[in-house]
């Protein structure tokens, strides 16, 4: 197990390349941490605290223990399941690709004297802040997005930076979004069968149907406390999980299901 605070950290940078110092934060030792892992920390006695991890915050998590909730910096936490965090080491590696590949597209491209950062949004893709001279962009979509995806993000806000903040998507942006190999287009588009298979996917269950789905291949059973635009909120005994609505299946000999009222 990791002893220091400063231990995940080290692990997330690895061997320094370009960029990395100057971009990789404490916060972002976050990729080695999802909602459901089961975790320890230390507590004010010098014992131990163990719970479940129940939400991720920009840079603590809120950590369900028993009855009670703690908020803990994510390089104070560690997996109980030590494989978990092995299992962990390619998102951090991927993150470190994306961060040392953003800051060389950002020199290239005259933005030498800006920050980039990432952030634990999940709804946005990416920001660009022209007053700060910063470029955020989403943690989760940097390590899970395809490759080809967060490029185009990166550029996408990149050409926010050059055209500056009056420019909005417009056409002065679409051009220099399109000189620089960006898509010229306000968000990722989504297709209509994506939101469609999303929708009846998701009106299938309502909050309080007992559900089953497989996460780290063991098989789960637990009952939907909250019905999120995208992924349901599932409580498995003292862990909790985010499950896409395609992933999920009615427990059997529940009557669980719109259907079934």
């Amino acid at each position: 197990m990791l002893k220091q605070d400063t231990d995940w950290l080290e692990l997330l940078i690895g061997q320094p390349e370009p960029g990395l110092l100057r971009t990789l934060r404490l916060e972002d030792v976050q990729v080695f941490f999802e909602v459901g892992d089961r975790v320890r920390f230390a507590a004010g006695d010098g014992g131990t605290i163990t719970g479940t991890v129940d939400k991720l915050n920009p840079k603590r998590a809120s950590v369900r223990c028993d009855a009670d909730y703690w908020t803990v910096p994510y390089a104070g936490l560690e997996h109980l399941c030590e494989s978990t965090a092995m299992e962990r080491r390619p998102r951090a590696s991927r993150l470190r690709e994306v961060a040392v590949q953003a800051r060389g597209l950002m020199d290239h491209h005259g933005l030498a004297a800006w920050a980039l950062h990432f952030n634990v949004a999940r709804g946005k893709l990416g920001e660009c802040r022209s007053r700060q001279k910063l470029i955020l962009l989403s943690r989760s979509h940097a390590v899970d997005g395809p490759p080809e995806q967060v490029t185009d993000t990166i550029l996408h806000e990149i050409a926010h930076a050059l055209a500056g903040p009056a420019a909005g998507h417009g056409p002065a942006w679409k051009a220099i979004a399109r000189r620089i190999g960006a898509t010229p287009s306000s968000r990722v588009p989504e297709s209509d069968e994506g939101r469609r298979h999303l929708e009846d996917a998701k009106q299938k269950f309502r909050s309080g149907d007992t559900v089953s789905f497989t996460a780290r291949g063991e098989h789960w059973t637990g009952t939907i406390v909250r019905m999120n635009p995208k992924r349901a909120r599932i409580q498995c005994g003292e862990v909790v999980w985010m499950v896409p609505y395609a992933n999920l299946d009615v427990a059997p000999g529940t009557g669980s299901g719109p259907g079934n009222r």
